[in-house]
């Protein structure tokens, strides 16, 4: 007793085979999308669901914005412009920074810098402006201290640093 696995396909066979696969393929693609297609028509006639923004509230007791008086802002701008232009500290509340050279060759003044860190006088900047390179100690906090870290430098290194009042606005960068 044979199967029908057993039997070589006919010819006619196999294309009855491929014409059913590609009936069934044809019925899928123009059935399926009909049948998962929602129904726009009830869509388009109840739409979507839209609900109104509730009225904005209303304020009674509004005060009014106080009136800004030109008199009281001309003080307030004569003021700053003072303390701008004013020296940064005077007398006790002066601080200083002693310049210890300054360098066309950016690779000088950072060996300086280098050369000054180990004697431990203050923190060691460096400040580039046009074309030169100025070596900084500080900002050291009273005259006297000044003095004694440009004594120390003038003994370690032989060179005698410049004490220089110190300005935020001008020194405080790096």
């Amino acid at each position: 007793m044979s199967s029908s696995t057993d039997q070589a396909a006919s010819p006619h066979r196999r294309k009855h085979q491929w014409i059913g696969a590609a009936t069934l393929v044809a019925i899928a693609a123009l059935v399926l999308p009909w049948l998962l297609t929602p129904p726009f028509d009830a869509i388009r006639e109840t739409g979507p669901v839209l609900t109104p923004l509730p009225p904005s509230p209303v304020v009674t007791d509004q005060q009014p914005i106080p009136p800004v008086t030109p008199p009281n802002v001309t003080a307030e701008t004569d003021r700053l412009n003072t303390l701008l232009s004013s020296p940064a500290g005077t007398g006790a509340t002066a601080s200083y920074v002693l310049q210890v050279g300054a360098f066309k060759n950016r690779e000088n003044a950072q060996a300086l810098a280098d050369t000054l860190a180990p004697l431990d006088v203050g923190r060691v900047y460096l400040r580039t402006e046009a074309e030169l390179t100025r070596v900084y100690v500080g900002p050291i906090l009273n005259r006297e201290a000044a003095e004694q870290a440009a004594e120390t430098i003038q003994k370690q290194l032989s060179l005698s640093p410049q004490i220089k009042q110190y300005d935020v606005r001008e020194d405080g960068q790096t």
